[in-house]
């Protein structure tokens, strides 16, 4: 059954704008209909539409429904290459259930993440919807502005470096290095890789450097192969 991103309140339900437009007009429910809706923040309900109108619906909130949440809060901290790559990136990390995503500007950077960001923001957040109703999930991820690698790394979070030049510690040696923490921030760096100065500025930080695996992987491959990894 899909599901419709809503206003919940303690009784009540409300479609507005996209989603009341696919509830009515693409999925074509009517007044008396049962639909699941969610609120992006972990709630998620039977509800009944009671009243429809030019896109608004309002509707009375059933019973929850059982929610399932991942074990760890990830936040992906990654330098998108392309605009379909980092759209990639949210779209399979929010399936797999990362918590946020934070886009870096580091010194390889390609893609000017920061052009036109009040727009992009707007579309990266539907591609996360969009991939929430797909996968069933009630959570939608956040997406936190851009920032440069060297002002990243000096948050406090326990965190981990995707580092192509490391052979030996895996994604799981570091989580336990860590002591598996509730919140954990992994680094995944661009095509061309991290440079010494980075690399070295996170193990400054506290920040461990780790293997993805035996092959190479592309900057996208490898941001869902640490989704995969750890949730």
């Amino acid at each position: 059954m899909p599901q419709y991103l809503a206003d919940i309140k303690q009784t009540e339900f409300f479609l507005t704008d996209s989603e009341a437009h696919h509830a009515c007009a693409v999925a074509r429910h009517k007044e008396g209909d049962e639909i699941r809706v969610f609120d992006g923040a972990g709630k998620q309900f039977m509800g009944r539409i009671d009243k429809i109108q030019k896109k608004f619906v309002r509707g009375t909130l059933l019973s929850p429904c059982p929610v399932r949440k991942v074990g760890l809060n990830l936040t992906l901290a990654f330098v998108p290459n392309s605009r379909i790559g980092l759209e990639e990136v949210l779209d399979k990390g929010t399936q797999l259930g990362v918590s946020t995503f934070l886009p870096l500007i580091s010194q390889r950077s390609e893609y000017d993440v920061l052009k036109k960001f009040d727009g992009k923001n707007d579309r990266w957040q539907q591609i996360m919807i969009s991939a929430c109703k797909q996968c069933d999930t009630p959570f939608v991820p956040r997406i936190l502005p851009p920032e440069k690698f060297t002002q990243a790394v000096t948050s406090q979070e326990p965190s981990l470096l995707a580092y192509e030049a490391e052979y030996t510690h895996t994604l799981a040696w570091g989580a336990q290095q860590l002591k598996h923490p509730a919140s954990l921030r992994v680094y995944v760096g661009p095509a061309g890789g991290w440079t010494d100065e980075e690399v070295a500025l996170a193990r400054a930080n506290g920040i461990l450097p780790v293997t993805l695996g035996v092959n190479i992987l592309r900057a996208e491959t490898a941001c869902i192969a640490v989704a995969a990894k750890l949730l």
